[in-house]
């Protein structure tokens, strides 16, 4: 019997643009991360931004970018959908951008083990807020019409922003 449900497999989700990072362009000032924390903190601290550069100064070589992939299949928004009644976890309609809503982050660490690049290069970050952990990710700055701030704000165009329609598939 049909019951016309679609199974979480089964839903074709809206893609989301993606940032990219160009390694040899960075100049690992961290702008971006400032100017991130600040947007969504309201405080400059690398510590809570979205994306993270990281690099050794004793160690010859090009830095890294840490920021969320938006994947198309978001293996956190399943992991919070099946371990919640209420998931913290949300696809912005307008964007497509896989995002945390911190009001209702549980603290439960899930969408970071189900990350698939966690442990090596995990995107999803935590802060405390009182006693209570809470995740974020990049959000793609859904609610700013001009796109993600860091990429903005990078001196050297080491950050692109990537539009849905134009990701490769």
């Amino acid at each position: 019997m049909d019951t016309g449900e679609k199974t979480l497999a089964e839903i074709q989700l809206q893609r989301a643009g993606v940032i990219q990072f160009d390694p040899k362009r960075c100049l690992t000032c961290r702008e971006c991360e400032v100017a991130c924390s600040l947007a969504h903190e309201g405080e400059c601290n690398p510590a809570l931004s979205r994306i993270q550069i990281r690099f050794d100064d004793f160690v010859p070589g090009f830095p890294d970018a840490f920021v969320c992939k938006q994947c198309d299949w978001p293996a956190c928004y399943y992991a919070c959908a099946a371990t919640w009644e209420e998931p913290a976890i949300f696809i912005d309609p307008q964007t497509g951008a896989r995002y945390i809503d911190e009001s209702k982050c549980r603290g439960c660490g899930i969408c970071l083990q189900a990350c698939p690049l966690t442990p090596e290069r995990s995107v999803i970050f935590s802060k405390r807020v009182g006693r209570k952990r809470i995740y974020f990710k990049c959000d793609l700055c859904k609610d700013r019409p001009e796109g993600p701030l860091c990429v903005s704000v990078c001196p050297s165009h080491a950050l692109t922003f990537i539009p849905a329609e134009k990701r490769r598939r």
